[in-house]
């Protein structure tokens, strides 16, 4: 069980690592666009406010996953711990049986 726990926390700290990638390389995107004509500033501004409707979804979406992420492994946690507990709770009443 503590195998079980130890690896679902493992892909989600891996998961977690992937979606601040995924921002960081976003946000590296953002830092480029720094080249453009001045011509097609309007045309630009329509689609960077599209662009940023879609990101902001996004941004609310990887939120709730982090959230979800967060909220599993606390869970997981607490049961684990629980777990321990009961574990070696059970070890004391076995020895104290043996005395």
């Amino acid at each position: 069980m503590e195998q079980l726990a130890n690896r679902r926390m493992q892909r989600e700290a891996e998961i977690s690592a992937e979606l601040r990638d995924r921002d960081d390389d976003y946000d590296d995107d953002l830092d480029g666009d720094e080249d453009y004509d001045d011509e097609d500033e309007d045309d630009l501004d329509e689609e960077e406010e599209e662009d940023e409707l879609i990101t902001e979804e996004q941004r609310m979406e990887e939120g709730r996953r982090m959230f979800q992420i967060f909220a599993a492994r606390m869970f997981e946690q607490r049961v684990l711990q629980a777990y321990r507990e009961r574990v070696a709770q059970d070890r004391q009443l076995e020895l104290l049986r043996e005395l």
